[in-house]
């Protein structure tokens, strides 16, 4: 029982320090973290364990901990500087300045947020099955450009070969990963999704996000690990509730 308490409390205290880290490499908010709540869980666990490892990082703990102290000073007195700038003295800098500059920083600071769409075989089989489902409008002439009956047959038998060729390479992968599962557990995103060239990753990361909505696999998240699991299910779950997770392919490989 002894050791199991001595186990979690160290990876209690190595939590902080990854968080300490994270705050003072990423430039985060220094105070998204309370200090004082901080210091009284790492007296608590140095109480519980007065060993000499312990106590070698508590030390570790209490430098990182001083870090973020300092980071929250440091932004607090910039913070009080920006309130005294007077607002001539930012125009006639901004004047003197050049326009790459000024450009440059603009880059620098700039956060824009960019949606994406795509339509996808699915939603085209979807919008196809309504636009067949509508009534007939026997009133009105044909005009030139309306697919004709054999067109319309046409498009349907392609975009179902379509959704089965879809439907047998997300089963593929699905078995894939029970496959892995049972050999390795939880499976690396990067490394499952990962090929030698962008339109198979791509490909395949397109039907690991199906498999997901579609409750066949679960996805589990480390944010301090920046780590990525899949874990297959035995059988489709029901999804109740939906949430989304972005994935930037861009930093593949």
């Amino acid at each position: 029982m002894s050791k199991q308490l001595k186990k979690y409390t160290r990876e209690e205290v190595e939590q902080i320090i990854a968080i300490c880290e994270n705050i003072e490499k990423k430039g985060l908010d220094p105070f998204t973290v309370d200090v004082k709540e901080l210091l009284e869980k790492l007296r608590k666990m140095l109480e519980e364990n007065p060993t000499l490892e312990h106590y070698t990082l508590d030390a570790e703990t209490v430098y990182k901990i001083a870090t973020v102290i300092a980071l929250q000073n440091k932004w607090l007195t910039e913070k009080a500087r920006s309130l005294f700038i007077d607002s001539q003295l930012i125009s006639s800098r901004l004047l003197a300045l050049d326009k790459k500059t000024i450009t440059q920083a603009f880059i620098k600071i700039w956060r824009p947020i960019i949606s994406l769409e795509q339509i996808t075989v699915q939603r085209l089989n979807q919008g196809l099955e309504h636009f067949l489902s509508l009534p007939p409008r026997r009133d009105v002439k044909m005009k030139r450009g309306i697919f004709s009956d054999k067109e319309v047959e046409l498009a349907r038998r392609a975009i179902e070969r379509e959704r089965e060729v879809i439907e047998e390479k997300m089963s593929q992968l699905y078995r894939e990963l029970l496959e892995k599962s049972k050999m390795y557990g939880e499976i690396d995103y990067w490394e499952f999704i990962s090929r030698e060239n962008w339109e198979e990753t791509y490909e395949r990361a397109y039907l690991t996000s199906f498999l997901i909505s579609e409750g066949y696999v679960e996805v589990k998240r480390n944010p301090l690990k920046n780590e990525l699991k899949l874990i297959p299910n035995e059988k489709k779950v029901q999804r109740k509730n939906v949430s989304s997770l972005v994935i930037c392919l861009g930093v593949w490989r």
